[in-house]
């Protein structure tokens, strides 16, 4: 498994190494070398002990009927709505025009 691995030096020439996907886990050192060999055996260490599951989580009661729900009503006060609408039904046309069903 690779792991993509943030590097940093400090000013003292000391290094820390940091997994990306594994934020928690730092492991520092005198040369970036040994930061490295101390996060690698931190990751087998973390990996050795854990696992990786998936949870079911139930969805909002109004998105388990129906999930177009959350957007009702979202234009309901948008000024330029007649207007958009006039643009698609005309943008619509024209695009049949050009493109007539076979």
């Amino acid at each position: 498994m690779t792991h993509k691995v943030l590097i940093t030096q400090h000013p003292d020439n000391h290094y820390t190494a940091r997994a990306l996907a594994l934020p928690d886990i730092v492991a520092s050192g005198g040369t970036e070398q040994e930061a490295l060999e101390k996060l690698r055996a931190a990751i087998t260490e973390t990996q050795a002990r854990s696992r990786v599951v998936e949870v079911d989580l139930p969805l909002p009661v109004e998105a388990a009927d129906d999930p177009w729900l959350r957007f009702a009503g979202m234009w309901e006060n948008d000024p330029s709505w007649e207007e958009f609408q006039a643009e698609v039904e005309a943008y619509r046309k024209e695009m049949d025009a050009r493109f007539p069903p076979e």
